[in-house]
């Protein structure tokens, strides 16, 4: 296959728009940022095209926060023109270029392969086969703490030669190798436990929760990319 180009010229306000309604818009759960960012809504859009067109995007520091329902988790949320400018590049550069390199089974968050088209398919599959039928079940611990950001990046650059794409996955990438994320991680842990050594419960309560807290992830430090070349 072919390294794709010209994918980041592609992009058009027309886009941009529509990304917005068909996904932020929709998916984003926090209706206060939708208030604001279209209290200015065509302002907004043109200033992410800008942004786009001036090839001069800076990922915005992340919003960490940690909840606790059903089990204890990080969140790290951007402001919505991040959002939008990272589901633009999801759309017009890594899909036309890894979708077409999944199998057709492979169902996960793709467009027209959801859960229906997943559930039919195992269907289909489990009609056709005879005897015992074994399902392998796996989950990655800790998967998106512990990607390797250059190895991740190298895949990247075998697929694409557009110099510009490549340069806003960069930043995109290597966004969470940056040291105010752990620290917040680390003090939002840190309080936490402060709480529950409070808290009037059993000891075996007491212990899980700790453990709970303490088994929260942070980013290995190296992950990120620290600096690339153009082919």
């Amino acid at each position: 296959m072919k390294r794709k180009r010209n994918l980041y010229s592609s992009i058009t306000y027309e886009d941009i728009r529509r990304v917005y309604q068909k996904q932020i818009r929709v998916n984003t759960k926090n209706k206060i940022k939708i208030r604001k960012f279209e209290d200015f809504y065509s302002i907004d859009l043109a200033r992410v095209k800008r942004i786009i067109d001036d090839k001069n995007y800076i990922p915005s520091k992340y919003n960490i926060f940690l909840i606790k329902e059903p089990k204890y988790r990080i969140i790290m949320s951007q402001n919505i023109s991040d959002e939008l400018i990272n589901y633009v590049i999801a759309e017009k550069v890594l899909l036309p270029v890894l979708d077409k390199c999944l199998i057709d089974t492979n169902v996960a968050t793709r467009i027209s392969r959801g859960t229906h088209f997943g559930i039919k398919r195992l269907k289909k599959y489990l009609r056709e086969m005879k005897g015992d039928v074994y399902a392998f079940k796996v989950d990655i611990s800790k998967y998106f703490y512990n990607i390797n950001h250059d190895i991740l990046f190298e895949l990247l650059k075998r697929k694409i030669k557009d110099k510009d794409a490549l340069d806003i996955l960069f930043k995109i990438i290597s966004s969470t190798d940056k040291d105010y994320i752990n620290r917040e991680i680390n003090f939002l842990k840190s309080k936490e436990l402060e709480k529950i050594e409070k808290m009037n419960i059993s000891d075996k309560m007491r212990d899980k929760k700790i453990n709970d807290v303490l088994n929260i992830p942070i980013y290995k430090k190296g992950q990120g990319v620290t600096d690339w070349k153009y082919d």
